[in-house]
């Protein structure tokens, strides 16, 4: 039986437009900010480029061997920290919306965006990718990745017999769209019984699309919030496996869920 919290922080920062550097080096200053023994960081979607859909994400775009995800191993290994979150990346020919876990023991998991925000035109750009995240297990917890509007699709979320302990969901949401967004992490915490862990990205992209500062949350399984910003861009919470366990044994609905087939 798991024993030891989860001590997650996530970063809500601005993102500099299309420059990967000086990204990665903001990063390089908030993960000084963040508490000692911390397990997981969790940074917003395309967190080194920013949401591009036009022909420039091609010159941005790197392989799961570039410089991006080199620097994280590197910070994971030091930092003894996993980091989640989403890249611009290629296989060489096509790009793609690229979620990625990555443990300070150099383990790594990958996903593709599955769900292209149509609305955008990210179907132009990149390609979706054919299925669902693998869990990865870590630290005596069970995690699931999903990239922003994923999280609208909760036939695709689905927790079925607790697969997953905590869903981690990395985005890109406008401002104007922040009471949904926060809803939907509510709503997914709720009917999955589950940690929810939800980090967007704030400021004014070059496009005029306003993020707000204070939407990224940490959620219990009952849809209360655990973590959400002050003043710093960290936001910190512990998440109890105890607890989890507890409320999972006392209110079983997932034994009742009805059963999916995702095509």
């Amino acid at each position: 039986m798991i024993t030891k919290n989860l001590k997650i922080a996530l970063i809500e920062d601005d993102i500099k437009w299309g420059d990967k550097y000086a990204n990665l080096e903001k990063l390089g200053r908030n993960i000084q900010k963040v508490s000692n023994g911390t397990d997981i960081i969790v940074l917003p979607e395309l967190f080194t480029t920013g949401f591009i859909v036009d022909d420039s994400a091609r010159e941005l775009a790197e392989q799961n061997t570039g410089e991006t995800v080199k620097y994280l191993k590197n910070l994971a290994s030091y930092y003894n920290v996993a980091f989640a979150g989403s890249f611009l990346a290629t296989d060489g020919t096509s790009l793609y919306n690229r979620g990625f876990f990555l443990e300070p023991n150099g383990d790594e998991m990958f996903y593709d965006k599955k769900h292209l925000f149509t609305m955008s035109g990210e179907q132009n750009v990149y390609v979706a990718g054919e299925k669902s995240s693998a869990i990865v297990r870590y630290r005596g917890f069970n995690i699931k990745l999903i990239v922003c509007y994923d999280l609208r699709f909760p036939v695709f979320c689905r927790n079925v017999n607790n697969a997953y302990d905590v869903l981690i969901v990395v985005a890109n949401w406008p401002k104007v769209r922040l009471h949904p967004w926060k809803t939907l992490l509510q709503a997914r915490a709720i009917e999955n019984e589950c940690f929810v862990c939800g980090v967007n990205r704030c400021g004014i992209d070059p496009n005029g699309l306003e993020y707000a500062t204070g939407g990224s949350f940490i959620i219990d399984f009952k849809g209360k919030i655990l973590g959400e910003r002050g003043s710093s861009p960290i936001i910190e919470a512990e998440l109890s496996p105890s607890e989890l366990s507890r409320f999972r044994e006392k209110f079983p609905a997932w034994h009742d869920s009805d059963v999916f087939r995702i095509y």
